[in-house]
């Protein structure tokens, strides 16, 4: 017992210190200079700090000796610190490796001058580099992002943490080669600073830009593409502009705040296919980027004709987040509701504006569908961490369907007018999702959005289960009605729960002459509940749960009499599309299109059956259609453009079947699409005698092949960039290929610096042949020629 009370006192003791030192970053004041040649970024960060440490710290320096107190920051684990100043005064500092979130720590001893100060400057001066391309960190002659996730920046708090991410407002001023183009977000001051008011995580993009400004000082957007694009990327770049317009001036609307900066859309240039005949040659990444002020989308997106719904939703999430933690600093436990979970609720908001009341219902089911993957395993909302694999699964999807729960039961008004004031920086300055008790609420203006509703009038007992069931633990119901049956009372329908929680619900039966009775019932976990309807009611159908509010284990037995979803519906046209039946796969497609004849997606299925049946006409309407349809899936988008390749090459439209195929390889639906797509647009253009290779490719494509038969670092990297392609040049060192021949098919010109060039490769590797296809992407950098992306390597 003496040795248990020992170790609690010992607990105490720690918590206390650790409560005692407590600093939050006010300020940060960036200075960066970007080296592609060392693929490094040289630093200076100033960073205004706000002393919230316990009066007694000063008191506590003086009494320690050995064990002093630490003024701490996370920084990139590779990052290479050369001096560190308070108050411009140098000072010694220690590094050790934070083994758990795989970053660097780096420390200084708290001083009785920082001990005493309300507020301070630490300056850090160091240097990242960037060896691998990651998704958060590149550096390379082409293009160069450093985003919050890369940790560039020292934080005292990492967004793995109760704290969450430490946002403040930014300043930032980045050094970059010559004719290459800085982005970040806030006001753009000069062409490579800026100033961000708002509460931001600081980031910066470097590429070849052109720019396309809309929106004037009311709604300001930028779209920045990739500089010497054509007339498709052009106009995509316009669709972009005026889409962002719309999503800027919905949400100004929405909190009835003016927007404080212009938001960004910034193409990257990662690709997120990647084929191979093994993983030493592959090449995978993927970069999305979301943030206040600003998105990257991939861009690819330019060398398309139309905007996906995937596109839009990313966009609207993204631009919400000026109004959200852009506004005010969120903390505390469960952040993750409010800074990522919020947006995307937000995201299916704007559909509901931009396209209608249904297709704001479809985000939501979307949101269902990709949650359900997850929902028997996942842990509660409140203590989702980024660091967890399933964050983005769990937060994106169950947290916005979470948010559309409170906005149902609080009332949308309630709901709405809560959401203004809590994101209100004139009233409001630290906002935590529930209580959350911190020395920074003592100094600021410190509310949480659980209390906030029921003081704006939601009812208490609801908003509480809400917290209770959804957020702070995890029930998982499963709902299941049956057949009403004449009882004592009427006609009665038995609800049970084969889940868990305690839920009561809405159940809606539709009579034979189409009117609507409602009524609810509780269930309670792994029990039955039951509905009683006048006698001699003629009841055609009834649901539980109609609006579909709970997140639930099974939705198949919500409804009787039984019927399949559209999900389902197109799970069984897609089967037998899949097994060449292509007449089954009309039916379905067809019968699945009653109930939802403006599904693009559906269409585009229907239209891929007519073609495996030579239909060629009707397909051909069919998949114009599917192009019409707004808003448009990814992958009605690419089906149809390769449908239509087809028809158009039967009919020996060489050049338009060479558009489309070329439109459906932009969609990058997965690896055999756009190799089926390329190999498309590959014989179109032969056909039409329309193949081009420029003569300085085919001599750099020798000059590789030579190099590569060499099978040293000093023969193949000069052919390479380093920052994108460092793993495939170590496997062919590594690998030593006796034989390598590259065969130049088609010549695809992207931009004023990169061309994409399908290939045929022979290759043998250790005494044995493969052959196929790749995709290498040149780049044209400064006057230097080199393979910059292999986005598809189908050797086998």
């Amino acid at each position: 017992m003496t040795r248990i009370v020992l170790c609690l006192a010992t607990l105490l003791l720690i918590s206390t210190a650790v409560l005692a030192q407590e600093f939050e970053i006010k300020k940060y004041d960036l200075n960066a200079r970007v080296i592609p040649d060392e693929l490094k970024v040289d630093i200076q960060a100033r960073l205004r700090m706000v002393n919230l440490s316990s009066p007694d710290l000063g008191d506590k320096i003086l009494l320690s000796t050995d064990n002093k107190p630490k003024l701490s920051f996370f920084i990139n684990q590779k990052a290479r610190i050369e001096t560190i100043k308070v108050n411009d005064t140098a000072v010694t500092f220690k590094t050790a490796e934070d083994v758990r979130n795989n970053l660097l720590r780096v420390s200084t001893d708290i001083t009785s001058t920082i001990a005493s100060s309300k507020e301070f400057d630490i300056e850090m001066n160091y240097s990242v580099p960037s060896a691998d391309r990651s998704t958060s960190l590149h550096i390379s002659a082409e293009d160069t992002f450093l985003f919050p996730a890369s940790f560039w920046v020292p934080v005292v708090h990492t967004p793995y943490a109760e704290h969450g991410a430490d946002s403040a407002p930014v300043t930032l001023k980045v050094t970059a080669p010559a004719g290459m183009k800085v982005i970040s977000s806030g006001i753009r001051k000069s062409e490579t600073s800026f100033e961000q008011s708002m509460a931001a995580q600081p980031f910066f993009v470097v590429g070849d830009y052109e720019v396309l400004t809309r929106g004037g000082s009311a709604h300001p957007v930028e779209v920045y593409y990739p500089r010497g694009s054509n007339e498709t990327a052009r106009k995509q770049a316009e669709k972009l502009a005026v889409e962002a317009e719309k999503m800027i001036t919905f949400f100004a609307g929405y909190f009835d705040v003016a927007a404080m900066a212009p938001f960004r859309v910034i193409t990257t240039q990662a690709r997120q296919l990647s084929t191979a005949t093994t993983d030493s040659l592959s090449q995978t990444r993927e970069v999305l980027f979301s943030t206040v002020g600003a998105v990257t989308v991939d861009d690819n997106l330019f060398r398309r004709d139309a905007i996906d719904l995937g596109t839009i939703e990313l966009m609207a999430g993204a631009a919400s987040r000026a109004w959200i933690d852009g506004q005010v600093l969120l903390r505390g436990r469960g952040t993750a509701m409010l800074r990522d979970a919020l947006p995307i609720y937000l995201a299916a908001q704007y559909i509901g504006e931009r396209y209608g009341e249904s297709q704001r219902m479809e985000a939501f089911d979307r949101y269902r569908r990709a949650y359900s993957t997850i929902a028997r395993s996942d842990a509660p909302l409140l203590m989702q961490s980024q660091i967890d694999r399933n964050y983005t699964t769990s937060v994106y999807n169950k947290g916005a369907l979470i948010w559309r729960l409170i906005e149902s039961q609080a009332g949308r008004q309630v709901f709405e007018k809560v959401l203004r004031s809590s994101l209100n920086r004139t009233r409001v300055d630290v906002l935590s999702l529930n209580e959350w008790r911190s020395p920074l609420c003592d100094v600021s203006r410190c509310t949480n959005l659980k209390t906030n509703l029921t003081a704006g009038g939601a009812d208490r007992r609801l908003i509480n289960e809400i917290f209770a069931n959804w957020i702070d633990t995890v029930v998982l119901p499963d709902f299941a009605i049956g057949q009403p049956q004449s009882g004592g009372g009427g006609l009665e329908s038995t609800v049970a729960n084969f889940g868990t929680g305690d839920i009561t619900i809405d159940i809606v039966a539709t009579t034979d002459k189409g009117e609507k009775i409602r009524r609810s019932v509780t269930v309670k976990s792994s029990e039955y509940g039951t509905v009683t309807f006048p006698a001699g009611t003629n009841i055609a159908s009834i649901e539980a749960d109609p609006e579909r509010l709970f997140i639930q284990a099974d939705y198949t037995n919500d409804i009787y009499p039984r019927k399949a979803s559209d999900s389902e519906s197109f799970g069984l046209a897609n089967m037998a599309l899949s097994r060449n039946d292509f007449s089954a796969a009309e039916t379905k497609a067809r019968e699945a299109l009653k109930t939802n004849p403006i599904a693009p997606t559906l269409h585009a299925l229907l239209g891929r059956a007519l073609l495996g049946q030579k239909k060629y006409d009707e397909a051909a309407k069919v998949f114009e259609t599917a192009l019409k349809l707004e808003p448009q899936t990814i992958q009605a988008y690419g089906w149809a453009h390769q449908g239509l390749g087809d028809i158009a090459s039967q009919k020996n439209q060489h050049t338009e079947a060479a558009m489309h195929y070329n439109l459906a390889a932009a969609a990058d639906l997965d690896a055999a699409s756009t190799i089926v797509t390329r190999d498309g647009a590959l014989k179109a253009e032969r056909a039409a005698n329309s193949i081009k290779i420029p003569d300085e490719v085919r001599g750099f494509l020798k000059s590789f092949d030579a190099a590569v038969l060499q099978s040293t670092a000093a023969e193949v990297n000069p052919f390479v960039d380093l920052g994108n392609l460092r793993r495939f040049a170590q496997s062919l060192v590594v690998r030593k290929p006796s034989g390598w021949e590259t065969e130049p098919l088609r010549a695809e010109v992207w931009d004023a610096n990169r061309t994409a060039i399908d290939v045929a490769l022979k290759i043998k590797i250790e005494g044995k042949d493969y052959s196929g296809r790749a995709v290498y992407v040149i780049s044209k950098t400064g006057g230097k020629i080199s393979l910059s992306e292999v986005p598809v390597f189908d050797v086998k």
